[in-house]
């Protein structure tokens, strides 16, 4: 899995019970709903967030470095928001929504949280110094969202039910960020307020939400979230995240199973589309032996930039003839090739590769366990921040056997494990900032990748590995070792 974020450049929480205070510097936002003995009412909290999508979307668009969730399901976008352990009255069993806001407006320099004495835009009534939430088209408390007036909540709209209260928000936003991309959403931000049983304040209100009358009387106590302005590594953004773990069999493939052949171009060390974000703009052949695998001509799909993958098993031609031969039950051909051939994308060529097949069983007169070595070959302990990084990870079996290259070298090949994940986690606390996330591999081994784009500057971050070898599941943390830093 990959991952990449927008964080958040505007947020804001905004309360009817104090309706001219203002927010915008809180380094935490709330969400709840009380009822006030006081004003013998329900009273609610709202937080407003917007994220710079800018970048996020020219890499997308343009510069194509990036899926596109119009084209892949795979790809799906979510508010991420980490809660705040407080000392009030914690809120639960609750449901919270995000709704597209539909017009601009300001942040504020408010600060009082306890006290609600800092006052300015936005606020419960204004979305700026001059513009009412009324004079927008909607209520008064920034509801001017989709499905304001008849609670007819779009596909753009998000749930996410809480049952204890503590945990962390994420919510699925993919349609309103596949509309974004195509111009028909516009990025004013997001409200993230609770359901309307919770914030049902009216006997109708509450019969229009489907729950019984007496929820006007009941609180939905408080749910904190920290803010883009936190002194902590907590900040909320937008995290786009889709399949991009490469699992290349071309070492590791056996007869009669299924796998994946990968073709990487690369121009001048970068990897590049042969020809836009369109399939292999040619055919693959493979052979046994020298003898073609019929059909001849494969077709192979695109699996991210500059690289092409072939399913060996499910292979077909440009006319849907399936690939015979192959899972491949040829177990008496000693020698197998795969040739790529670009016939189109403005220029012809052929590139021929190599793989050899495996039994799927082996016998064995002992049941062996795991015995490894694991390093990371080239990882650094400082990343200038921006900067994307491919980490080799190097495994040894220590029951490899050396093999003889010339007469007087030895080869130790790279142990590849195609059941193994990385996390990113701060070394000091062991806070997961980035969660478990799938390793690649190729012929030559294990590798994941360092985004620093996901990470805090001036932070020192560690690298923990889970391996999953021969029934075993080995933890594998080196927090002085495996330790860097982004600048």
């Amino acid at each position: 899995m990959s991952i990449v974020r927008a964080y958040a450049d505007k947020d804001t929480w905004i309360t009817d019970s104090a309706v001219s205070a203002n927010f915008g510097l809180s380094p935490i936002l709330e969400v709840w709903n009380k009822y006030s003995n006081e004003k013998e009412k329900k009273e609610y909290a709202r937080i407003l967030i917007k994220f710079d999508l800018d970048e996020l979307k020219e890499e997308i668009s343009v510069n194509k470095n990036y899926p596109d969730p119009r084209d892949s399901s795979t790809v799906s976008a979510f508010i991420r928001m980490n809660n705040v352990t407080h000392g009030e009255e914690q809120a639960s069993d609750f449901d919270i929504y995000a709704f597209p806001l539909s017009a601009t407006w300001v942040e504020g320099r408010g600060l009082d949280n306890d006290l609600k004495t800092n006052t300015g835009y936005t606020n419960a009534l204004y979305a700026d110094n001059i513009n009412l939430w009324t004079d927008l088209g909607a209520l008064s408390g920034g509801e001017a969202y989709k499905g304001a007036f008849d609670a007819i909540y779009d596909s753009n709209s998000a749930i996410q039910s809480f049952v204890h209260g503590e945990e962390d928000l994420k919510l699925d936003v993919t349609e309103w960020f596949k509309d974004y991309l195509d111009g028909l959403s516009s990025n004013y931000g997001f409200m993230i307020r609770m359901g309307d049983k919770e914030e049902a304040q009216t006997d109708a209100e509450a019969a229009a939400a489907g729950v019984n009358t007496s929820v006007t009387g009941v609180s939905y106590f408080t749910k904190k979230f920290y803010g883009r302005e936190t002194n902590t590594n907590r900040r909320p953004y937008l995290e786009l995240t889709w399949p991009e773990t490469i699992k290349d069999d071309r070492k590791t493939l056996y007869f009669s199973r299924s796998a994946d052949l990968f073709y990487y171009n690369i121009v001048d060390g970068v990897l590049e589309d042969l020809d836009g974000t369109g399939k292999f703009p040619g055919f693959v052949t493979l052979q046994a032996d020298g003898v073609n695998i019929t059909p001849i001509s494969l077709t192979a799909g695109r699996f991210s930039k500059g690289i092409y993958k072939l399913n060996i098993g499910t292979a077909t031609d440009d006319l849907g003839n399936a690939l015979t031969g192959v899972n491949i039950s040829l177990s008496s051909a000693t020698n197998f090739t795969d040739t790529w051939s670009v016939t189109s994308a403005g220029y012809e060529s052929s590139y021929t590769f190599n793989f050899e097949p495996k039994l799927p069983s082996i016998g064995n007169d002992n049941f062996t366990t795991s015995n490894l070595i694991v390093n990371l070959v080239n990882q650094k302990s400082e990343y200038d921040y921006g900067s994307v990084a491919n980490i080799r990870v190097f495994i040894k079996d220590k029951t490899q056997v050396l093999q003889s290259t010339t007469a007087t070298k030895t080869f130790i090949d790279s142990f590849i494990v195609k059941n193994g994940m990385y996390e990113i986690r701060e070394k000091s606390t062991d806070y997961v900032e980035i969660s478990e996330q799938n390793l690649s591999y190729d012929k030559d081994g294990n590798f994941f990748e360092i985004n620093t784009n996901n990470l805090y500057p001036n932070v020192e971050y560690k690298i923990v590995l889970k391996l999953k070898v021969r029934n075993e599941t080995i933890i594998i943390d080196k927090p002085d070792l495996w330790n860097f830093t982004v600048l």
